[in-house]
């Protein structure tokens, strides 16, 4: 059979949560692109379960944060136990973010439902996964770059200008680009983990057991699901461990917990898990990328993985969508230099926190442990790219700098009278301009232009007289203290939400 020849601009390899982030991005920009993915159909493996604050504001942007919180679940308990006997139990699993300027706390949701959240949005723009697909080759010219896909009617080649692999930690585009993993494995730090179904447990609240003989069990209710995920730290001097079964996991329970009335009865997806920390020395390799498990993998400590790979494929889809639009190509340059340094700080702060909780398991310090798994760094929050070519003029005397994350607030819409945050105004594929002011007869106010690719303009004043489209009347000064701000102030707003400059209006 002939080998057919397609094309694309945008080619991504791996329908995970990275690829789909970036699918949906291209799509609602009318890039042209195809997702492909090697795999029959979704997979059901619970695996990450955690999606942080600054991933969920990315979720807001695409259209699914609804949803998301709809399935998902903010507080879920941890309850410790010394075998059949309840220690403690707090909502220790989940922090909660008190501030105006972050509406959204972490959210637990198994990725199956959150890739099926993503993909149903994909669905909406017009997009589709392309099941059975799997990259083989990948080559580069001069103006593109040339694919060879196996698929279930035999092999073809997609011609794309680009090409991001998304293919995770055994990614055939890095290997084929050019760009090597490079890192440690812990062979001391495994795991068994699975899904399994339990009977007789409550599901309110996750259940721990921790001690210095059997290491630690964790059995996790996963919301919207009747699922659990079990997840059980496997001896550092276990020389060759046991393959996980349902088998097993019903003995490691019972030596761990000792719980008569609880059994459990199936087991889905099993797995044992090495942990293995390695970084791409490259993120581009001319038109090839990449972003998630393919660029970059870590201990699961925090819940960095899925939150990380979402924020490399939000960064980068709007470069691409630039470039391809006629912008300068050096911009996609900016995704490595913006992106790499944050997966070099997840997986030293990942590692440096998985060690911890091993070693507070071998103590029994239960406290010290949870406290460890969670903080103002793995809501991804605190990301910014003070140092990068886009980052421009800003004063540096504030607390919110260019290269920060724009954070957020509530006012009132000045022409409506209904309440508007200030992401609803940041929502969309755009660079967004924010001016600042507290009223006054001088100020003159332009809410468009005719230039396609100009900023949407947005005045925030404190002036209750203000009317017009385009203008939030902050009401309490809210958007005003969160910004930082207290002079007139204007703030560009990249797409991806960061702090572009801030100057004096």
């Amino acid at each position: 059979m002939a080998i057919t020849l397609s094309s694309t601009d945008v080619l991504i390899v791996g329908a995970g949560p990275t690829g789909l982030t970036l699918a949906i991005d291209l799509a609602r920009r009318g890039v042209d692109y195809r997702i492909v993915e090697r795999a029959a159909g979704p997979s059901t493996a619970s695996r990450a379960k955690t999606i942080q604050p600054r991933a969920l504001e990315v979720a807001d942007d695409l259209g699914v944060i609804d949803r998301v919180l709809e399935l998902g679940q903010v507080h879920v308990p941890t309850r410790h136990y010394d075998r059949d006997r309840v220690i403690s139990e707090a909502v220790e699993a989940a922090v909660g973010v008190p501030d105006p300027g972050v509406p959204y706390a972490p959210v637990w949701l198994s990725q199956p439902l959150f890739e099926q959240i993503l993909r149903d949005r994909l669905a909406e723009l017009g997009g589709r996964v392309e099941w059975k697909t799997e990259a083989r080759a990948v080559a580069q010219a001069a103006d593109a770059v040339e694919v060879g896909v196996s698929t279930a009617i035999g092999d073809r080649r997609v011609r794309a200008r680009y090409v991001v692999g998304c293919d995770g930690g055994r990614s055939v585009v890095r290997t084929q680009s050019g760009a090597t993993l490079e890192g440690v494995s812990y062979g001391e730090h495994r795991w068994w983990l699975g899904d399994v179904h339990i009977a007789g447990l409550d599901r309110h609240c996750q259940h721990v057991w921790m001690s210095p003989e059997n290491g630690i069990l964790s059995l996790f209710p996963l919301p919207s699901t009747d699922i659990w995920q079990f997840q059980a730290s496997i001896p550092a001097d276990d020389p060759d461990p046991a393959s996980p079964t349902l088998e097993l996991f019903r003995r490691l329970f019972t030596e761990h917990a000792g719980l008569a009335d609880v059994a459990i009865d199936a087991a889905g997806w099993l797995s044992l898990y090495r942990i293995n920390v390695a970084l791409a020395d490259r993120y581009r390799v001319g038109r090839v990328f990449l972003a998630g498990d393919a660029a970059h993998v870590h201990s699961p400590a925090g819940g960095q993985g899925m939150n990380t790979g979402i924020q490399d494929a939000y960064n980068l889809g709007w470069k691409l969508a630039a470039v391809l639009d006629r912008a300068d190509e050096n911009l996609l340059d900016t995704y490595e230099l913006e992106r790499r340094p944050i997966a070099q700080a997840v997986l030293a702060d990942s590692t440096s926190r998985m060690h911890a909780l091993m070693r507070s398991a071998h103590s029994g310090d239960r406290a010290t442990a949870v406290r460890g798994l969670t903080d103002d760094f793995t809501t991804g929050l605190t990301i910014a790219y003070p140092g990068s070519p886009l980052t421009g003029a800003g004063a540096h005397d504030t607390h919110v700098r260019a290269g920060d994350r724009a954070p957020d607030a509530v006012g009132v819409d000045a022409s409506s009278g209904h309440e508007i945050r200030v992401f609803d105004l940041l929502r969309g594929p755009h660079w967004t301009l924010l001016t600042f002011d507290h009223g006054g007869p001088a100020h003159r106010h332009r809410t468009g232009s005719p230039l396609a690719t100009a900023p949407r303009t947005v005045r925030i004043t404190t002036d209750s007289t203000a009317t017009g489209p385009g203008t939030m009347f902050d009401t309490d000064g809210q958007a005003h203290r969160n910004y930082d701000v207290t002079g007139d102030t204007t703030v560009l707003i990249r797409p991806d939400g960061y702090i572009a400059a801030r100057a004096a209006a």
